[in-house]
């Protein structure tokens, strides 16, 4: 579970809330000073993270033992059903929906970690891949999926607007297969 030598990533507990919405809410005024409003309207609210930790799919991000960040691991969407595009995968997958890092940890090269941690996670639910959607108006986000080798693969409708989605197959997938599909679809990352 450790990919730094003191990160971890961790089903998160009812009494974590109070400190994921102070993440929340940093996360939220970084996007905002940036001109990215994919979290205006007060998504996501504090009822949502409760209703993620009720379900079991809400999950801390912990370094030194303090929740430095929050993500919600799924392994359905709806939205993913209706993808304006085309998917690399037909199996299981996990989506990561909600992720925020407090402003001390945020920039510091974490990112690629969280999302080999979400990957074992996937892994042991029996997912062949992650997908992840944002906003147009994340370039941070979009630039950070893009360096990890996610593919652009369209578009899903969130609340009526169209999302950047995009996918990784894990290692185990068949690779040949996906960079066919690659190719003959035109998708890059």
């Amino acid at each position: 579970m450790i990919y730094t030598s003191s990160m971890t990533i961790v089903k998160a507990l009812s009494g974590n809330e109070e400190r994921i919405m102070e993440i929340i809410e940093e996360a939220r005024s970084f996007q905002f000073s940036y001109g990215n409003r994919q979290w205006a309207g007060g998504y996501p609210s504090r009822a949502l993270i409760e209703g993620d930790i009720e379900a079991g799919i809400g999950y801390v991000i912990r370094h030194s033992g303090m929740i430095i960040g929050y993500m919600a691991i799924v392994t359905h969407d709806d939205s993913y059903d209706h993808l304006q595009g085309i998917w690399l995968t037909d199996g299981p997958y996990i989506a990561i929906h909600r992720l925020a890092l407090c402003n001390e940890w945020r920039g510091k090269g974490l990112f690629g970690s969280i999302i080999a941690e979400a990957e074992s996670i996937g892994r042991q639910m029996g997912a062949i891949s992650l997908r992840i959607d944002t906003d147009d108006c994340n370039p941070i986000m979009k630039h950070l999926l893009g360096k990890l080798g996610f593919i652009h693969t369209g578009y899903v409708l969130f609340e009526g607007s169209p999302k950047p989605a995009y996918e990784r197959p894990f290692p185990e997938s068949d690779g040949a297969e996906i960079q066919s599909e690659i190719h003959r679809n035109g998708l890059q990352s």
